[in-house]
């Protein structure tokens, strides 16, 4: 075996195992170094390319192909509904001018809009914004927590764990705090919403995807929301004892 092919094989497949590459290794310290050498880079490349799958990898993916296509449904029976709404609104400009010749008008009396579940409020919330909170990591410090919850009379100490995302949220019409802490399994999100919000409390609540609980902390109502083997007491009790209320 010539040096070239020599060369040319201890790069490529250092670990050929034929009589001649073998012969012509042992020939010499540099032969032998060279071939020891691309045997170590070969072995840092397969290494380096070895990536540990999650074992809710399959679970994961399920979820977020779950929750797009619920949105491809969604901005499609919006398109459907603008178009209707569109000849709706050109129909109901006719319709009072015609009833108006035909019937004198008659005063209704304003209905009370009945409160709405916290829970399903709070599911549908982290189902919509999904798509762009579950990648986003900010690493908040406890300042800019503290920051965002003065506004609920509230203040976090330490304890209070990873925060990845913090931000104001409009809650069903409601202003609360929306932030993403790392639970022990995944993501876990929490919205503490103002009492003034007026929602029907949920002590317990869940989807097929996602599970919740929420209690009333100072004059908010906290909600916790995770995937289904989230341990969310952990992270209620996290909360409870790093978070102290009417400050």
């Amino acid at each position: 075996m010539d040096d070239i092919l020599f060369r040319h094989t201890a790069i490529a497949t250092p670990n050929d195992k034929s009589e001649e590459f073998l012969k012509r290794t042992m020939s010499s310290d540099a032969s032998k170094n060279l071939v020891d050498e691309s045997k170590a880079f070969d072995k840092l490349l397969k290494d380096s390319l070895k990536v540990d799958i999650p074992d809710d990898l399959a679970d994961k993916i399920m979820l977020e192909q779950s929750f797009a296509l619920e949105r491809d449904k969604n901005i499609s029976a919006r398109w459907h509904l603008a178009i209707a709404a569109s000849v709706a609104f050109v129909i109901g400009l006719s319709i009072p001018l015609i009833q108006q010749t035909v019937n004198p008008p008659v005063e209704v009396a304003a209905v009370e809009k009945a409160p709405e579940d916290i829970g399903n409020v709070a599911l549908e919330m982290v189902k919509n914004e999904y798509f762009l909170t579950a990648k986003a990591n900010e690493n908040a410090t406890l300042q800019a927590v503290n920051a965002k919850l003065a506004v609920y009379g509230a203040q976090a100490q330490e304890g209070l764990g990873e925060v990845l995302f913090v931000n104001y949220c409009s809650f069903k019409g409601t202003s609360a705090l929306h932030m993403i802490l790392k639970g022990e399994k995944g993501r876990v999100t929490v919205f503490v919403v103002p009492e003034k919000g007026n929602f029907k409390p949920a002590a317990k609540f869940s989807n097929e995807h996602l599970k919740g609980m929420s209690e009333p902390m100072g004059k908010a109502n906290l909600v916790i929301v995770g995937e289904m083997d989230e341990p969310l007491e952990m992270t209620q009790e996290k909360l409870r004892e790093s978070i102290k209320w009417d400050i």
